[in-house]
């Protein structure tokens, strides 16, 4: 019995310790931020969708991976999927709390100096994550991980 638990244990720590169990891990801290950057977008009225950021994100992103060895395009599909799951996300709460779902308590966060600041510490364990060989998520994938994160009924 004892041995059984340990051996499960040691199973989902090596699960999580590979570059794709790192990978989506990383992709559940990024789109677990989706509902404090719709707060802070719905409360300062900032458009979700910002075309010239995420150009700004994905070249930044390919460029860390060009450092690190992974391919501009496997870097470029992957990043533009999160962003295009977590911009989901921020559309389904801005949209429930314009229906009337309770709105957060307190002060949205800071976009600029909190969020972007994880987002790309989140990104930079990403990038290592690719280049140790994880298979990057599909927007399929990424929108099943985000499900968690959605407003509920």
């Amino acid at each position: 019995m004892i041995r059984a638990a340990l051996l499960a244990t040691a199973l989902v720590a090596v699960g999580c310790t590979t570059p794709d169990g790192e990978l989506a891990s990383l992709a559940r801290q990024r789109l677990a931020l989706a509902p404090d950057v719709a707060w802070t977008k719905f409360s300062r009225d900032i458009p979700v969708y910002d075309p010239a950021r995420e150009t700004t994100v994905l070249q930044s992103a390919m460029e860390q991976g060009r450092l690190h060895g992974v391919p501009e395009e496997t870097t470029r599909r992957f990043f533009a999927a999160e962003m295009e799951a977590s911009r989901r996300l921020q559309w389904e709460w801005i949209h429930a709390w314009r229906k009337g779902y309770p709105q957060p308590v307190g002060a949205p966060r800071d976009l600029v100096g909190d969020l972007r600041p994880r987002f790309d510490d989140i990104q930079r364990h990403q990038i290592t994550a690719l280049a140790r060989g994880a298979k990057p998520l599909t927007i399929s994938q990424l929108t099943e991980v985000s499900e968690r994160f959605l407003p509920k009924n």
